[in-house]
């Protein structure tokens, strides 16, 4: 029997999705670092799919270090101005090995790898060896591996044998059939419009049974629902089924509810507060015009933002949950000139603190306007009043919201900018395609499925349409 090939396995310490180039001469972030990678190697992973890294050069941002590539770049930029040289300076040392793994530098970002740890190394599969194996289509897509895998995911369950024995007998194209066909109906069905779609939503909801509206915690005489996340679960739910928009998720002025037979309709207007005699909170008594999807349910703006002044968290979780960035660990970072403000005197201005709080404070400007816990006023309301009660120096002709680099007025102009963009397309592409792997993308399936990213505009924004095209891909296939 032919020995199956090894699968090519990548070994890096992080290849996450970070989206800063730190690569300063002076031990600062610098913020134009990516776009000029990305202008230098735009077929790179990192620039299709992902977002170039920390680690390309750095073992270290505060304070500063530098792995053997951001050594060699540096050297190579010679204290020539970073923002002009840099291009140069990487042209440079492509053909070195700066990590000394056997892999020049330019092969590397060409692959996905870091050029500067040796750990990070993307090991070819060796040709494989022994007689034809009878039961899998190696090294391409075999339909009966992506029909099984495509049926546990979507359905729930594993077919039987007689399913699989009916499609060995099927000619290639006729197998691809079948599976769609399937799949149509997995997507249509309970497991994964109640089930499959909650637990992808779980990292972004958040949920605590003990200050939802299912709580057995009493404060005084009311039990403790400080918010019902059930209303965030059935707008995900509604939004990535039956051929929805997923950008709605993100500009949605409307909720959904259940009808009673087992679907979701959506609602409008304001829901007023259904726990009145025994809860502090719940519905979604926000008004329609200053909604923004998944960003202004009661539950994201209470859980998030809580007590806080100045929503950061609320806005680094909008960020981290719908663009796929996450401002802690250095990605996405697009500082605004001038920022942070500090306007809540909080000390963000201070060198170690300035290179993220100049994208996450200009980010978390418009989310000042709505409350998180607040007695009596109500959890998660519109108070155009509320930064300038709470916060020092509050002043509405400074503070502007910027997401991306787009000026925004308010949260809804934010929720729109932000589902327009590739960033978006991106997070939920990677989404779904971590959820049919099981694990993130490999080497020789970026192409492919970086590909995905761009068909989404083209297909309405369905979520049904684009795991479609993963289960049709070869990632998703091969054994």
């Amino acid at each position: 029997m032919q020995t199956p090939p090894l699968r090519p396995r990548l070994r890096t310490a992080s290849l996450g999705l970070l989206a800063a180039l730190l690569l300063p001469a002076s031990a600062e972030a610098r913020p134009s670092g990516p776009t000029r990678f990305c202008q230098a190697y735009p077929d790179s992973p990192d620039c299709l799919g992902r977002y170039t890294t920390c680690a390309t050069c750095h073992t270290s941002t505060d304070p500063a270090g530098w792995n053997s590539y951001g050594l060699a770049l540096l050297a190579a930029l010679d204290g020539r101005d970073f923002d002009s040289a840099l291009t140069e300076a990487m042209a440079s040392i492509e053909d070195a090995d700066s990590d000394s793994d056997g892999v020049s530098n330019l092969d590397e970002i060409l692959l996905g790898t870091e050029p500067g740890n040796a750990e990070s190394l993307w090991q070819p599969a060796p040709e494989p060896v022994g007689e034809a194996n009878p039961w899998y289509a190696l090294g391409r897509y075999d339909a009966v591996v992506a029909y099984r895998r495509a049926m546990v995911l979507y359905c729930g369950h594993s077919p039987d044998y007689e399913e699989i024995a009916a499609l060995r007998e099927l000619a290639d194209e006729d197998q691809r059939d079948v599976i769609h066909e399937a799949l149509a109906l997995c997507l249509d069905g309970r497991y994964w419009r109640e089930i499959g779609l909650r637990e992808l939503a779980d990292p972004r909801i958040k949920p605590i049974f003990a200050i939802g509206a299912q709580t057995e915690v009493y404060l005084d005489e009311f039990r403790l629902v400080l918010a019902d996340y059930e209303w965030d679960y059935r707008l995900w739910r509604y939004l990535l089924t039956d051929d929805r928009d997923m950008r709605e998720l993100l500009t949605a002025q409307y909720h959904v509810e259940a009808d009673g037979a087992g679907g979701l309709v959506p609602v409008d207007g304001a829901i007023p507060n259904p726990y009145i005699d025994n809860g502090v909170a719940g519905g979604q008594p926000l008004e329609p015009e200053h909604r923004a999807g998944m960003l202004t349910t009661q539950w994201f703006l209470m859980s998030n933002t809580m007590f806080s002044a100045l929503p950061r968290t609320t806005a680094a979780q909008a960020y981290r949950a719908y663009l796929g960035m996450d401002i802690s660990k250095h990605e996405g970072i697009v500082g605004v000139p001038g920022e942070p403000l500090d306007v809540d005197h909080k000390g963000v201005a201070a060198p170690a603190c300035a290179q993220c709080h100049a994208t996450l404070d200009p980010l978390s400007y418009a989310f000042a306007t709505y409350h998180g816990i607040d007695f009596p006023f109500g959890n998660g309301l519109y108070d155009p009043e509320r930064p300038i009660l709470a916060i020092p120096d509050w002043d509405p002709a400074l503070q502007q919201s910027v997401v991306l680099g787009e000026p925004v007025a308010n949260v809804v102009e934010w929720g729109r900018a932000a589902s327009q963009s590739v960033h978006f397309r991106r997070a939920m592409t990677t989404m779904f395609i971590e959820h049919a792997l099981g694990r993130p993308a490999l080497p020789d399936e970026f192409e492919e499925l970086a590909a995905l990213v761009d068909t989404l505009p083209g297909d309405g924004y369905s979520a049904n349409r684009l795991i479609h095209r993963i289960v049709a891909s070869d990632a998703f296939g091969a054994p």
